[in-house]
């Protein structure tokens, strides 16, 4: 028995020493562990803890002995988890996993995940629960970022048009981002993702290529390429595709991920560029011009391109180099660029137009009458700065201007004008991309203990998820094999060596599937009874979420904080939360004053409370808001934001931020308001152009027939304009074209309208008038204005003006006919002496049709060869003998017969001809004597008559020289006659003029004398041979005492002054006997020939 005893109490030492290690053991791992260890008793209460609960929630141990874990809670929190808590005690079961909200100490809130297991005494009654506690707080902290961060990636892929996936190739099934639905045109959701699915949305002429591409990535693991799909809505789109391949031990693929970008745009853009730099130009600049009108067609998916160059230094016209129509090539035609799109970009306006050409461009008779919509156009510089011409494309569709429009256009013309000049140009452009990867799933820490030679002696079951290993498969082996990085082992150890314990340490491991999982480690030294160590154990937690969850915000953080667009991010309330650089340096706050303000701090007060009423009512909605903000910079500045606010919302769906971003859009506003102005306004007087006036008169009509008033239109026009233009130059027009402008305006009413329609063209509506003495004075004050002397460069000018007027209803309901009726009438106060308005009749419309088919018959008549010189000759009443003859234009008229000169000069004339004409009757009377002389007519002289716009014309004396060289005559026998008028415009230039035209041996002879200034000092100023007395003074000599006093005073002087004298229009004899009275030698009139042609005389 007493053996028994001795026996008992030796087995009691041996256990009671076997609980004493194993709790010296416990206590040291307790003291060591980064979680709280605790005891409860069967009420819950705590009978022990372990230190670590100073660190999670403030408490010394001994303090919450006897507290239950309730007491710790708030309340509302304590109300959960003891119902919670009771089913689980009822049920005696072990529990894991259980987050908890507690009160820390001074207050603040700590998260805890709770494990436990029951504890029973030897004869199984339930004594309570023996657990542990780690703080989490961090990791959801880390989450809720996370979460944040993936919703504000997905916000960036549907910025940037990418989609991503995931495959998993054993199984088959295939999942879909949102974006990547998108990019299809699909909701998301409306289809079932799987491979074929994704097949069939790949372009046939792809299918296959995209297939080989899956498949050799199945072998090497990757795959990276563009190709084409066909979206939902049957719209060809280009795609960025590229995927990773995942194996397993066998090397058999078993998963790929991947992305999906829409770089439809950035394609065309390149297929541009392709297209200008891949083609081969021809030798030849014929080809070279024809490949490239081609492929501007092709590029723009237009009807028409041409390149034009300059037809001489004056850049007044071009000569188009290769036209493409409707799809060929057709002849080059030669284009005046005064009125055109052409001309302005030429002026390095770049023009872009959409829609409207022809109607913004009326002027232009072929975009008119080919009903051009859309014109593209840019100036051909060379590299070394010379402009060239221009290159356009047009459409009669409008067309949609992209943002790759304008560049290629220039791009397009550069490398033109530089094949033309250098041949040879480069220009490319490169886009880059970035790639995305999935982030991991968080998993539970690692329990771990090795021996003294680093083998593995147990592991807890969480090594699966951390590792992908069963833990029989670790057991025993050596835990350096799991270290990816050698170097970072060595470093623990020396820690461990250095201070017997580990804390946080982070080192790379190797998963069984390859991959590196970068763990943090809690670890210290084990030990026996007696302070043997014998290895290491500790905690291992995985970091590899938590750095790429790092990782991303950091990139996050870097792309917002170098952004140049504004990004602030604020609650749901609006306060702000946060702000990127670019908003402080584009408003002028810093982050200090914004972070903590409210987000409506720029506010302008432009934008009514309706507008931000709709702002607040979309994103509060959860939709996206986009719109151009007016915003006030710090410094009280306004600018133009282009704004984007979008909604964050949280996994139960509610909106806990909004993200806006905002672009400072100011100089492209401000360009836009210029573009639109210039559009529509005058840019020498900024009065409205003729597109402003036709939209106010649409209007002002419409206004009209609602309300039954009645209304106006004005057509001014000023009297001899283009003289003064010709003769004083066009900054001089300019001038007093600016000061017309402002009288014109402070002349009319308040609500009327003056523009200026193009050149020395007006127009004034006025509307709701009363009778037409109302538009009769207006009128009146209109000329009494204009006609007042201006003062230009120290200059006293003089101008009138005729008006035309036309009213609604009687005159026309539509804009158009108004202007045009008003523009008869105005052609009717010209005919009536000028200065004088005129109320539109309808016999009008057939006289101004009657003359404007004259002009354009006129247009064609030197073409035609239907002009025909007559001679009248010039007799010696001496001898009685033909001395001279006065070439006389006629013009022979295919329908109308010969057209007397009275009815077509004047519109020679005010069109312009006159000058080409001109020319043309020199060059004939100039062959003409030569062929007289060469027939012994050696002593007869020609006249010539000279025009004011010829005469001042820049190569009048180099023309009349050309003249003289082709027809080999000499200049002595060509007197050429200019009226008085013309002598006293530009005098300086005039005498330079005479003078060269006397050394080269012309005489000058003055026409129509005594009809202009009646002045006749200026004939000793000017070199003059031969006066002419008007044959409206000799009509009447004989019957009137003051012509006869004025035709004997003008023989008198002449004679006085050695000079020859020739009275033109002799008709009877009484006319003659007053002349040889009275000594004049020379006359020319039906008394002795009517006009010939030459050969008659």
């Amino acid at each position: 028995m007493e053996h028994k005893d001795k026996v008992s109490r030796k087995k009691q030492k041996q256990k009671d020493r076997i609980s004493t290690d194993s709790e010296i053991r416990f206590r040291a791992l307790v003291e060591v562990t980064s979680d709280w260890i605790w005891e409860l008793d069967k009420d819950a209460a705590y009978t022990y803890s372990s230190p670590k609960v100073k660190d999670l929630l403030g408490y010394e141990p001994e303090e919450i002995i006897g507290k239950t874990p309730f007491d710790l809670m708030p309340a509302d929190e304590a109300e959960r988890m003891e119902k919670e808590f009771a089913l689980i005690v009822q049920a005696r079961q072990a529990f894991d996993g259980l987050e908890n909200i507690n009160q820390h100490r001074d207050g603040h809130l700590v998260t805890l995940e709770t494990s436990g297991v029951p504890v029973f005494d030897e004869q199984g009654t339930f004594c309570g629960y023996r657990g542990v506690d780690r703080d989490i707080t961090e990791r959801k902290q880390k989450e809720a970022a996370l979460t944040l961060s993936q919703q504000r990636l997905v916000e960036s892929q549907k910025i940037a048009r990418l989609g991503h996936w995931d495959w998993n190739i054993v199984t088959g099934e295939l999942s879909w981002s949102d974006e990547h639905y998108h990019i299809f045109g699909l909701a998301a959701g409306q289809i079932t993702p799987g491979y074929a699915a994704f097949l069939d949305f790949v372009h046939p002429d792809d299918r296959q290529k995209v297939k080989d591409a899956v498949a050799e990535a199945m072998s090497r693991g990757n795959y990276n390429m563009d190709h084409r799909i066909v979206d939902a809505d049957g719209k060809m789109r280009y795609v960025h595709g590229q995927g990773q391949a995942q194996f397993d031990d066998a090397g058999r693929p078993i998963r790929m991920m991947g992305t999906i970008q829409d770089i439809t745009e950035r394609k065309y853009l390149e297929n541009a560029l392709n297209t200008i730099t891949d083609f081969h130009p021809a030798t030849e600049l014929p080809e070279y011009y024809r490949a490239c009108v081609a492929s501007l067609a092709r590029v723009y998916n237009t009807s028409y391109a041409f390149i034009g160059l300059f037809t001489d230094d004056s850049r007044k016209s071009i000569r188009t180099q290769a036209v493409w129509a409707n799809g060929e090539f057709v002849d080059n035609f030669e284009y005046q660029l005064e009125g055109t799109p052409c001309a302005d970009v030429l002026d390095m306006k770049k023009e872009l137009i959409a829609k409207d050409a022809a109607r913004l461009y009326p002027e232009d008779a072929m975009l008119v009458s080919m009903r051009v919509e859309s014109y593209f156009g840019a100036p051909m510089i060379s590299d070394s700065g010379n402009k060239l011409g221009l290159i356009s494309v047009l459409d009669t569709r409008p067309m949609e201007i992209t943002s790759w429009v304008e560049p290629i256009l220039g791009i397009f013309a550069h490398r033109i004008a530089s094949f033309i000049e250098h041949k040879c140009a480069e220009e490319k452009i490169t886009a880059s991309e970035k790639e995305l990867r999935n982030i991991f799933h968080n998993m539970q820490d690692t329990y771990y203990r090795v021996d003294n030679e680093g083998r593995f002696t147990r592991l807890s079951e969480s090594v699966r998820q951390l590792l992908g290993y069963e833990v029989d498969e670790l057991l025993g082996t050596k835990i350096a094999d799991l270290h990816a990085q050698p170097d970072r082992r060595l470093e623990l150890i020396k820690q461990m060596e250095k201070l017997g314990t580990v804390k946080g340490f982070e080192a790379p491991l190797k998963h069984k599937d390859g991959s590196i999982v970068w763990g943090s480690t809690n670890s210290h030294y084990y030990r026996d009874a007696g302070g043997n160590i014998l290895g290491v154990e500790g905690m291992v937690r995985d970091m590899s979420q938590h750095r790429e969850a790092e990782l991303q915000m950091r990139k996050m953080s870097s792309a917002l904080e170098q952004s140049a667009d504004m990004v602030m991010i604020t609650d749901n309330r609006g306060i702000v939360e946060y702000i990127n650089p670019a908003f402080e340096n584009i408003t002028g706050y810093s982050f200090d004053e914004v972070v903590g303000s409210p987000s409506n701090m720029v506010k302008s007060g432009k934008q009514g409370s309706g507008f931000y009423n709709k702002l607040w009512q979309t994103i509060s909605e959860g939709e996206v808001f986009r719109d151009v903000l007016v915003n006030k910079k710090k410094n009280g500045e306004l600018y133009y934001e282009e704004k984007t606010i979008t909604p964050i919302k949280n996994s139960q769906g509610q909106i806990i931020n909004f993200v806006a971003t905002g672009r400072d859009i100011t100089s492209r506003m401000e360009n836009e308001e210029r573009l639109s102005f210039m559009a529509h306004h005058d840019a020498l007087t900024e009065l409205p152009n003729r597109t402003l006036f036709m939209d106010r008169l649409s209007q002002s009509l419409a206004h009209a027939r609602r309300y039954s008033k009645r209304v106006a239109v004005l057509f001014i026009d000023l009297d001899r304009f283009k003289n003064i233009n010709d003769t004083l130059g066009h900054d001089i027009g300019d001038q007093m074209l600016a000061q017309l402008a402002e009288r014109l305006g402070a002349s009319i009413r308040q609500g009327d309208t003056v523009a200026r329609l193009g050149g020395d063209e007006f127009a004034v509506l006025l509307n709701d008038i009363e009778n037409e003495q109302v538009v009769s004075q207006l009128a009146k004050m209109i000329l009494l204005a204009l006609e007042q002397p201006l003062e230009v460069e120290g200059r006293e000018l003089f101008i009138t003006a005729s008006i035309g007027i036309s009213l609604f209803p009687n005159d026309g309901e539509e804009p158009g006919t108004l202007l045009k009726n008003a523009d008869i009438a105005m052609y009717k106060a010209k005919d009536m002496g000028k200065n004088n308005y005129q109320f539109y009749s309808v016999d009008m419309s057939a006289r101004a049709f009657q003359r404007l088919s004259m002009e354009n018959s006129l247009r064609r008549a030197l073409e035609r060869k239907e002009f025909r010189l007559f001679y009248q000759p010039q007799f010696d009443l001496k001898t009685n003998e033909i001395t001279g003859v006065e070439a006389l234009l006629r013009w022979q008229h295919p329908d109308l017969g010969m057209v007397l000169p009275n009815d077509f000069i004047p519109l020679l004339e005010e069109t312009g001809l006159i000058n080409q004409v001109g020319y043309w009757i020199i060059s004939t009377a100039c062959r003409q004597i030569q062929a007289w002389h060469e027939s012994g007519f050696s002593d007869l002289m020609m006249s010539v008559n000279i025009s004011g716009r010829q005469f001042h014309d820049r190569d009048f004396i180099g023309k009349i020289e050309n003249s003289i060289s082709e027809t080999g005559v000499s200049p002595c026998m060509i007197e050429l006659e200019i009226t008085e008028s013309i002598l006293m415009e530009n005098q300086h230039r005039t005498v330079a003029a005479l003078e060269a035209l006397e050394k080269m041996g012309f005489r000058i002879a003055i026409d129509d004398f005594g009809t202009g200034y009646s002045s006749f000092g200026y004939l000793r100023r000017f070199r003059v041979d031969t006066l002419k007395v008007d044959q409206s003074f000799i009509h009447d000599v004989t019957d009137n005492p003051d012509d006869a006093a004025i035709t004997s005073a003008i023989i008198a002087m002449a004679q006085s002054l050695k000079l020859k004298v020739i009275a033109e229009g002799v008709e009877t004899q009484q006319q003659l006997a007053f002349l040889r009275k009275h000594d004049c030698c020379y006359v020319q009139g039906y008394l002795f020939s009517r006009p010939l042609p030459a050969d008659e005389l």
